[in-house]
């Protein structure tokens, strides 16, 4: 080998170690900013479950309410239809205390009594 191909070999060398420095450098950067979007994606995931973790919280939550207010819309049914059955009895006089029919004798017996009394 002379001294001219030994200089271009040389130079091929350095020509294919700087392209190599190059790209290591690219690779590294893209490497950083993966790095970069994967934390946020992290970070990102991590707001998400946590938020999903409240919903399902506050789901139980109304779950506990709507049974409750169930339960009392039943009582109230309930409550409500006792009282229609009481007012029905008493417009359709039923529900009225039962009256002693009066016989004649007993009335003139309260017309004496009052006579007396004056």
């Amino acid at each position: 080998m002379n001294n001219e191909q030994f200089q271009r070999t040389m130079e091929f060398i350095v020509e294919q170690q700087a392209q190599f420095a190059v790209d290591i450098q690219q690779l590294k950067d893209a490497q950083a900013e993966l790095t970069t979007k994967h934390n946020h994606l992290t970070e990102a995931l991590t707001t998400v479950v946590g938020m999903v973790g409240k919903l399902a919280e506050a789901q139980e939550h109304t779950d506990e309410q709507l049974s409750e207010l169930t339960n009392k819309q039943a009582e109230t049914d309930d409550r409500l239809n006792t009282l229609i059955g009481v007012v029905e009895r008493y417009f359709s006089g039923n529900g009225a205390a039962p009256k002693k029919p009066r016989s004649k004798s007993s009335v003139a017996r309260g017309k004496q009594k009052n006579s007396k009394r004056r």
